[in-house]
């Protein structure tokens, strides 16, 4: 009989299209080869949903009830940590040298009995370890892609550059869309504004740049498009240290190099999970 996993979410994939829904999907996916996924909203979990499962994965939790937390407390659990959520503000980068203090971090204890907090890179394990959150951390060192997207990375990675810079043209101000325009005003550059709801339309306006200006406002625990546009061996002009990406030894690789070690990076990750998930180990 297969182990029963509870995949706790505060959205999924067929919900949205974010960074942590496209990590969880390629998971999900991955692990139902070896386990029985039930997945269930944050906000929709109740105790029978706790009590039918036998481990849980819990990616983002924000619409998590403070009783469903202490239930899950009592299981054996693990924290796949996408986006600062031990935080108010969920922006370490706010804080000198990322030294949280004590009035602003958040749900300790549910952080503390975790069998374990699962981190995209080595910044984000450090700065769990250095404020006390957790020193049951483990990073993976990746965020994950399936295969089909880093092979169409590959077939378009030695597009033709038609436009010297690019901007990413977003909506949402963490992703820093007005400083990287002010950035290029100060600096008379015309930037191509680059944007599309559709995944290989958006990497293939990627790889016609040859510089990606790319300012986040929060600490990004990895940053997808920060190591798309290298794939695409586009370079970047950025703030690495808004970047778990760039906390990462491999950041000086680009293209097909880079793409393979993020495909061989993302399948440890996978075996990591599975090997927690049929039995003790991660």
């Amino acid at each position: 009989m297969k182990i029963k996993i509870g995949f706790i979410a505060d959205f999924f994939d067929h919900d949205l299209i974010g960074g942590a829904e496209l990590n969880d999907g390629v998971l999900i996916r991955y692990l139902k080869e070896y386990c029985e996924i039930n997945t269930c909203k944050s906000n929709l979990v109740t105790s029978d949903f706790i009590e039918n499962n036998d481990k849980f994965i819990v990616s983002n939790f924000i619409g998590l009830q403070d009783n469903v937390k202490k239930h899950l407390e009592r299981k054996n659990y693990i924290i796949y940590e996408h986006d600062h959520k031990y935080l108010i503000s969920r922006d370490p980068s706010r804080f000198k040298n990322f030294q949280i203090p004590e009035e602003q971090k958040i749900n300790q204890s549910f952080y503390k009995k975790a069998a374990k907090i699962v981190v995209l890179s080595k910044i984000c394990k450090n700065i769990l370890v250095q404020n006390n959150i957790s020193n049951n951390v483990v990073s993976i060192g990746c965020s994950i892609w399936p295969d089909s997207a880093l092979d169409f990375i590959s077939s378009i990675q030695n597009t033709e550059k038609k436009y010297k810079f690019a901007v990413v043209n977003s909506q949402n101000s963490i992703k820093g869309t007005k400083q990287a325009l002010q950035f290029c005003k100060q600096r008379n550059i015309d930037p191509h504004l680059i944007g599309s709801s559709k995944y290989e339309d958006f990497l293939s306006q990627l790889a016609e740049c040859e510089n990606l200006i790319f300012f986040p406002q929060v600490l990004e625990t990895f940053s997808r498009l920060a190591s798309e546009a290298k794939m695409l061996n586009c370079n970047l002009v950025t703030n690495p240290k808004m970047l778990g990406f760039a906390s990462e030894e491999y950041l000086h690789l680009k293209g097909s190099e880079l793409v393979e070690k993020i495909r061989d990076q993302k399948n440890k990750a996978l075996k990591l999970f599975e090997q927690w998930c049929e039995n003790e180990l991660l």
